[in-house]
């Protein structure tokens, strides 16, 4: 007959049951995409900047050289005199031969023409008053038309009595009286014409 109130002998660490070992969660974190190295962008100094800009490139010996220097001294020049030029390729030395030619061309300007003003600079006032004058009938002036030339020596030099620049006030009325500059069909020659008609007709009592 079994002792039931005997206790069970206790059992070894060994024989005892282990409790299933939890595995360890694996890390699924997902991964981090890297950001990208914000790159500086090379400063450029204010000289390198003007170096992009895209500029049309200069022919050698263009006439806005040449062509340029001879219209500033108003000294009218042939294209295969100009073709010449344009050979040698010395601008200074043509400025220097258009500089003689003008001062002989318009020798009332001459001491200014040497000392380095170009001639049209010198005649841009005359050109200004025949246009506030004449509008839109104004010719392109020929200096070498005796309707525009007598401005260059028109005057007289009080020193030496030779030809001089025609005083403004006097070129003023040349160009109102003078029928080759066509006044009379300007807009200020035609108000004057209807300002003298109806002064006369004020005078006459209005009578036809």
């Amino acid at each position: 007959m079994t002792d039931t109130m005997t206790p069970p002998e206790p059992q070894s660490p060994s024989e005892m049951p282990q409790a299933p070992e939890m595995a360890e969660p694996e890390e699924s974190l997902a991964p981090v995409p890297e950001i990208p190295e914000e790159q500086e962008e090379p400063t450029q100094s204010p000289q390198e900047k003007l170096t992009d800009i895209p500029t049309l490139p200069t022919e050698k010996g263009k006439d806005s050289g040449l062509k340029k220097i001879a219209d500033d001294y108003v000294v009218p020049i042939s294209e295969s005199a100009l073709a010449e030029w344009k050979k040698v390729g010395d601008e200074a030395k043509f400025k220097e031969y258009v500089t003689q030619v003008s001062m002989g061309l318009y020798p009332a300007l001459a001491p200014q023409i040497q000392a380095g003003i170009p001639t049209r600079f010198l005649l841009d006032p005359y050109v200004q008053v025949a246009q506030e004058i004449l509008g839109p009938v104004m010719t392109e002036p020929n200096w070498s038309d005796p309707k525009w030339a007598v401005a260059l020596q028109g005057g007289q030099d009080a020193k030496t009595g030779r030809p001089s620049l025609m005083p403004l006030n006097q070129w003023r009325l040349h160009v109102m009286s003078d029928p080759s500059h066509g006044f009379a069909a300007s807009p200020m020659g035609q108000q004057h014409a209807d300002n003298l008609i109806k002064a006369i007709h004020s005078i006459m009592g209005g009578r036809s």
